[in-house]
């Protein structure tokens, strides 16, 4: 499946794209997300989200320098749940959750260039999302994660499994994924795998990111060299 980026000509491989899926942290005081953004590019990374689930006008900035970074190394930028962010940064797309603004809503607003994800738990959710509207789904938590206070129910393999193969679109897996159990969920149909505090939180960032970059075939990369999708 391809995808046209909003300010690029140029089609890309989503599945590619989607593949190590590296979400910001808001919880990391002294790691701000500009600097995670870029300890993920260089270690693989193949798109990148903005996520602040406490954002105000005054981190507006915080945004756009994660969006610059991503710009200037040629990985799609996306913003978490928030539309109006997405367009003032120039986002190439948004993920939403059930309980945000619809897809629809994502896309005409973002245009059909943009990249729209969606969050799915189970078959319910997966019913009833407008899925013409969408890129990708991202499904969860897989596993126990501590990111994610409100996570209610945990889908496991199984349930991961069970939505990739109904779904029309590409799936990415997240919620306590790590070095360990990607390949697991790749395994059980998952296009993607998307990480927050495996990365953010660990002693050494970097060496954890390196690490699940090789689990996804994603290579090192130069902050200066756009990579091909």
């Amino acid at each position: 499946m391809s995808v046209r980026l909003c300010e690029e000509d140029i089609m890309y491989d989503l599945d590619k794209i989607l593949r190590f899926y590296f979400i910001t942290d808001d919880g990391v005081a002294d790691f701000p997300p500009a600097e995670q953004a870029k300890i993920a590019i260089q270690s693989g990374a193949s798109i990148v989200q903005y996520r602040n689930k406490f954002f105000s006008s005054a981190f507006l900035d915080e945004a756009k320098a994660v969006r610059e970074i991503c710009k200037r190394c040629g990985i799609p930028f996306v913003v978490n749940d928030n539309i109006e962010l997405a367009k003032a940064t120039d986002a190439d797309g948004v993920h939403v959750g059930q309980e945000d603004e619809s897809p629809r809503a994502a896309r005409e607003i973002l245009g059909s260039g943009a990249i729209v994800g969606v969050s799915v738990s189970d078959f319910e959710e997966l019913g009833k999302t407008e899925l013409q509207y969408c890129d990708y789904i991202g499904t969860g938590a897989v596993f126990p994660t501590g990111t994610k206070k409100d996570v209610k129910n945990v889908c496991g393999l199984s349930g991961l499994e069970a939505i990739s193969k109904k779904s029309p679109i590409p799936v990415v897996a997240i919620g306590g994924i790590d070095n360990g159990n990607a390949g697991q969920c790749f395994a059980h149909g998952a296009t993607g795998v998307a990480v927050i505090s495996f990365v953010t939180r660990a002693a050494d960032p970097m060496r954890k990111a390196l690490e699940l970059g090789a689990v996804c075939g994603c290579s090192p990369r130069s902050l200066k060299r756009p990579p091909r999708f």
